[in-house]
C-alpha cells in the first residue's frame, strides 16, 4: 500500500503496483509491538504462560488457576473482570501507589466489588520461574520479594501499531 485516499463516504487504496481499490470501508490489520517486559525470565516463557495481552478464548485454558496481571490500565482492568469469570482468583500487579490516575472509575469500583480479584500495588514482577512452562514469580512488593506460584501472567503495558507508514 501506497497511499489511502477519502472521496466523502468512498475510500481508495492505491497499491505500489498502480491498483487502486475502492470501498466504503477501509482495514488495516498491520499488527502492533508490545512494550516487553523487562524482567529475569519472561522472554523465555513467553507463549509457555506468559502473555502480551489477551484474546477472549483464554478464558477457559484459566479455569480454576491463579491469574496474574501485569498493568494498571483500563485493558488490564477489563482482561482481569474478564479472567475472574473463570480464574481461581486474579491479582492485578500495578507499578504506581492506585488505579485513579491510570484506569476508569467504573472499572475500580467493579475491581473492587469482585472477591476474587485483588490489586497490588506499588508492585513489580523481578522474575518469572519455571523449566518449560510458567511455574512461580518472583515479584517485589512494597520494598519486600515474594515467590508466589503462577501459571498464567499476561502482561498489559503498552503497545505501539505499526501504522506510521500511514500518515495523517
Amino acid at each position: 500500500v501506497v497511499g489511502l485516499e477519502a472521496n466523502g463516504p468512498q475510500r481508495s487504496v492505491r497499491l505500489d503496483d498502480g491498483a487502486v481499490l475502492h470501498g466504503r470501508a477501509v482495514l488495516i490489520t498491520t499488527g502492533v509491538s508490545y512494550r516487553r517486559l523487562e524482567a529475569k525470565g519472561v522472554d523465555r516463557l513467553t507463549g509457555a504462560g506468559v502473555y502480551y495481552g489477551a484474546a477472549m478464548s483464554e478464558g477457559e485454558s484459566v479455569r480454576g488457576r491463579d491469574v496474574y496481571i501485569v498493568g494498571g490500565a483500563n485493558s488490564a482492568g477489563q482482561a482481569a473482570m474478564y479472567f475472574s469469570r473463570f480464574a481461581n482468583s486474579v491479582t492485578l500487579l500495578v507499578r504506581g501507589a492506585g488505579l485513579s490516575h491510570t484506569m476508569s472509575r467504573y472499572l475500580i469500583e467493579q475491581i473492587q466489588g469482585t472477591p476474587n480479584v485483588r490489586v497490588w500495588t506499588e508492585s513489580q514482577v523481578e522474575e518469572a520461574l519455571g523449566d518449560t512452562h510458567l511455574e512461580r514469580l518472583v515479584v517485589a512488593r512494597n520494598g519486600a520479594v515474594e515467590t508466589v506460584a503462577a501459571t498464567a501472567l499476561f502482561i498489559f503495558i503498552g503497545a505501539h501499531p505499526h501504522t506510521d507508514w500511514v500518515g495523517e
